[in-house]
């Protein structure tokens, strides 16, 4: 089993930041096709040239929970329909950030599919390619929170928690 974490940097307040995460899987992704959930990145941010990308379809489920402070945690878990992708579990949270902003965080465990093989192929290259995915996914997840933050601060039909 391999371990993953990886976090950016989001532009909205922390009493925020799971709410709009959530609905990057509900409002943003409501014309796709429920609890199929495409990862893509870039293979050149795990070291192949050129501008090559790689896409999975995934079926993703997530779940909201309180973590031990009372705060929003996202569980999440993708099964892939290909053998050659692990699975995931893992959690999305957020921390607080001076300057009102906030860190959304990915962590979780995967497993190396095909075996011993697999696990040589991760300690190799694999765990390039979950961190590049991780990061690919954080980055999509940000661009939408910090543009619905801004749609809630600048509208009053947005409903946001309050701190």
């Amino acid at each position: 089993m391999s371990r993953l974490s990886e976090y950016i940097d989001v532009q909205c307040p922390f009493h925020y930041l799971t709410h709009h995460a959530e609905r990057y899987f509900t409002v943003h992704r409501r014309d796709q096709k429920p609890g199929i959930f495409s990862l893509t990145i870039d293979l050149s941010d795990v070291g192949f040239p050129g501008k090559v990308q790689a896409r999975h379809d995934v079926h993703m489920h997530y779940t909201i929970r309180k973590d031990a402070e009372k705060h929003d945690v996202i569980d999440l878990r993708w099964d892939p329909d290909d053998r050659f992708v692990p699975t995931f579990d893992g959690t999305l949270s957020g921390e607080r950030l001076d300057g009102g902003n906030s860190r959304l965080r990915l962590a979780g465990t995967y497993d190396a599919p095909l075996g011993r093989v697999g696990v040589v192929f991760d300690a190799i290259l694999g765990r390039r390619i979950a961190a590049a995915t991780a990061n690919a996914l954080l980055r999509e997840i940000k661009q939408f929170v910090d543009a619905d933050y801004k749609t809630a601060l600048a509208t009053t039909l947005a409903s946001s928690p309050k701190e």
